[in-house]
């Protein structure tokens, strides 16, 4: 193109998964990439009120100063912004990419279910000129979870809703600057001392299953397996009931329980893990999964979401469980691997998810619909 983009980016969650891919967008882009954002936490107020927080920002530009583009995530109500957005925006092509969706969004055991959220997913995707899933398995997900609610309309159903979001969708995988990475495998990797480590390194969530971690870890000490293991991740109070005696099962064992502030710390102990392991419900991409493989860990993952799409098929038989009670078994092999067998594949697969490689096609899709 002549001249670089101007591209506007709304994103009312800015949460470390969210804002690593905007920022290393922003990063690796050959285009003007302007963020506004809003703080990733209170996620229905987001979704309810973000459009209007975006639109008041949006009326104190400038004239002249519209973008080219907008590039809005699953958070924002595009229909909402769309329609009270000053008028100079309303015409501007928008897309809308999905990190998650509220449509397939597991429910908690806990919660009543808030399906109004599913239906704002919908009339986002109906506002939007193209939708972008960070999966095939997330794509699917939402389609047939749409398709779902609308039979379930009493009346008054166009038959082709879930059509027109169909075929303006597709799919892009998340990027990853992996820079920071680099840096730390730039250190050396330190010859490994003890026992090796199991990584868990997800959300504090039920949809996470960390529990179904404590039994596995549980199975491998009656099974007397040598290990040790570093659990983290994001929680919202620093605490799960699965951990509550984590420390009384694992003693010297577990070398760290809680989330790493320090990001080069949090890299540095993922570079020092021999295996890393999901035990999800849930999962439309997997960011700690393949940052975990890109520092050289051996993936050991559900045979399930979005987990086949982001391994090799060459690693599907000694990386894939399919039945919880297998997982003990799966990581004392995986233990017993020597890490260089596998791990230079895992490290490639996980490589193409590099923003270098992921920013000019995202940037071509961008100018093609600019």
């Amino acid at each position: 193109m002549s001249s670089p983009l101007k591209i506007l980016a709304l994103e009312p969650y800015y949460n470390i998964s969210h804002s690593v891919f905007l920022e290393g967008y922003r990063h690796y882009s050959s285009h003007d990439v302007k963020i506004w954002s809003l703080p990733g936490r209170k996620w229905k107020w987001r979704m309810r009120g973000s459009a209007y927080y975006f639109s008041d920002l949006a009326a104190r530009e400038a004239p002249g100063q519209e973008p080219d583009i907008v590039l809005a995530t699953d958070f924002l109500n595009l229909a909402d912004w769309k329609a009270i957005c000053p008028g100079s925006y309303r015409d501007i092509p928008t897309l809308l990419y999905f990190h998650e969706n509220q449509a397939s969004y597991p429910v908690s055991r806990h919660s009543s279910g808030d399906h109004d959220y599913g239906w704002i997913n919908l009339s986002s995707c109906l506002a939007a000129d193209k939708v972008l899933f960070n999966s095939s398995y997330h794509r699917c997900e939402f389609l047939d979870a749409s398709r779902e609610a609308l039979g379930l309309m009493a009346d008054g159903v166009p038959a082709d809703l879930a059509d027109k979001v169909e075929k303006k969708s597709g799919v892009f995988p998340v990027g990853i600057d992996f820079a920071p990475h680099d840096k730390v495998l730039g250190e050396g990797k330190k010859t490994e001392e003890g026992p090796p480590v199991i990584l868990w390194n997800h959300r504090w969530e039920y949809d996470k299953r960390p529990e179904l971690l404590v039994d596995a870890l549980a199975g491998l000490v009656e099974l007397d397996v040598d290990f040790r293991v570093v659990i983290c991740g994001e929680s919202f109070d620093g605490t799960y009931p699965a951990f509550r005696d984590i420390r009384d099962l694992l003693g010297d064992r577990l070398l760290h329980l809680g989330f790493f502030e320090d990001k080069l710390d949090y890299l540095r102990a993922v570079a020092g893990s021999r295996v890393v392991v999901s035990t999800a419900a849930h999962e439309f991409f997997g960011i700690s999964v393949v940052e975990a493989m890109y520092l050289g860990c051996i993936p050991v993952l559900p045979n399930s979401l979005s987990y086949p799409e982001i391994l090799p098929g060459e690693l599907h038989s000694r990386c894939l469980y399919s039945d919880p009670a297998q997982l003990p078994a799966f990581l004392k092999e995986a233990l017993q691997i020597d890490p260089e067998e596998l791990a230079g594949i895992a490290r490639g697969a996980a490589a193409q998810y590099h923003w270098e490689k992921l920013g000019p096609r995202l940037d071509g899709i961008l100018e093609e619909m600019a």
